[in-house]
């Protein structure tokens, strides 16, 4: 399968899951309020965060392994989420006064759909990733159709992706090449030191990617209220939708590529360069696209709570178009790059997040500072990490990749 078509599969089904989660929120702003589209959001980014926290990147092994250790990555990754999701619910039910066992289940299946989509992603399966990620959406919408009241959704919501995901590493995975051995201690370690490097430095950037993308609406939340939240929510689900969509799509795409390429020592810059044009005008069509289509969407149909997430809309863009643009082409330093940079850029994004959704309203609170100023910052950053993962390019196009 072609890159590009490849990259067309994933991001189809992207466009799919977005619709059914934008349906999502409305359905739960139509039952319930804009509030708690702010508050499912909430939880929603705890999983997403626990997940990488549960892993340490230790599933993105998985696309580069060889098959003689692939039972044992995959025994690996089952073995420390269900540990590490126990502490990480603990935690944030006491900071966020959420059920413990709830966080803990939702967590887990969110790590585990990692899992599921990077064996996939091994072997180019991306029917099956198209299948998972609508199936992760969907799950949303069933739970708040078949339930009478908030809380109840939320049990069917974690329910429901624990039976999904289960279902999904079944499907990926065979199941009967797991020997005993693989569930030993000495043995887990052992594959543990093995890949100490990647876990510390790669698996620290994931998390610390995953905290800074969802860091903002939990602070949001902290220093403004539910309702602001939820503004957010709804021009995370339509404005960066093209981000979630192309990009992901691109990411997902290059990332199972080029793991190919590095366990066969090439790299083609060729290739590169065509998905660097790619982005940059994906990137200018979606930017303005956003800036123009957003307000006339709002105002159609919606309700004032969702036409008043216009001026959020506005605020976001400068950001938009380089997660967009660039983003994707990081991967480059995950495979064949430095993942002490890979890190150092996730350190500088969460400085940004920081600054702006802590230091900021802590000395002045007021949301569009707050916004315009996290959205211009990473602009910033972006404008930086484009000219080193070009930098990575050009080296790797005169040299062979090292093992």
């Amino acid at each position: 399968m072609s890159l590009l078509r490849s990259a067309s599969t994933i991001a189809g089904s992207s466009v799919i899951s977005q619709l059914i989660g934008a349906l999502s929120i409305w359905l739960i702003s139509h039952k319930y309020d804009l509030a708690e589209v702010g508050l499912y959001a909430l939880n929603y980014s705890i999983a997403l965060i626990g997940a990488q926290v549960c892993t340490f990147a230790s599933q993105l092994l998985i696309p580069k392994q060889h098959d003689d250790e692939l039972a044992q990555n995959v025994v690996f990754c089952l073995l420390q989420s269900l540990i590490i999701a126990l502490p990480y619910a603990l935690l944030t039910a006491w900071l966020f006064n959420q059920n413990i066992f709830f966080l803990y289940l939702l967590t887990l299946s969110n790590t585990w759909i990692l899992i599921s989509e990077n064996l996939s992603l091994r072997t180019a399966n991306f029917g099956f990733l198209v299948f998972q990620r609508i199936s992760v959406s969907v799950v949303v919408v069933l739970s708040v159709l078949l339930t009478t009241h908030v809380q109840a959704f939320y049990w069917a919501w974690a329910g429901l992706m624990m039976v999904l995901t289960i279902g999904c590493i079944l499907r990926a995975f065979d199941i009967r090449t797991v020997q005993l051995e693989h569930l030993s201690p000495k043995n887990n370690l052992a594959f543990f030191n093995k890949h100490v490097h990647h876990l510390t430095k790669v698996g620290s950037a994931e998390v610390l990617a995953m905290a800074n993308s969802n860091l903002p609406i939990m602070l949001i939340n902290f220093w403004f209220s539910a309702l602001t939240a939820g503004y957010f929510s709804i021009v995370s689900r339509f404005c960066l939708a093209p981000v979630v969509i192309v990009g992901n799509a691109v990411r997902n795409t290059i990332f199972s590529k080029w793991s190919i390429d590095f366990r066969h020592n090439t790299f083609n810059f060729e290739e590169y360069k065509k998905v660097r044009l790619l982005l940059l005008v994906l990137g200018v069509v979606c930017t303005f696209g956003v800036f123009i289509f957003y307000p006339i969407v709002m105002h159609l149909g919606f309700s004032e709570d969702w036409i008043n997430s216009i001026p959020t809309s506005r605020y976001m863009l400068p950001y938009l178009f380089p997660a967009l643009a660039v983003c994707p082409l990081t991967v480059i330093e995950l495979i064949f790059g430095s993942h002490r940079y890979f890190l150092r850029i996730q350190f500088e994004q969460l400085a940004i997040v920081l600054i702006a959704f802590v230091i900021v309203p802590y000395f002045y609170n007021d949301y569009a500072t707050s916004i315009i100023l996290f959205s211009v910052l990473t602009f910033v950053r972006y404008a930086f990490i484009y000219l080193k993962v070009n930098k990575r390019a050009n080296l790797l196009k005169d040299r062979p990749v090292v093992l």
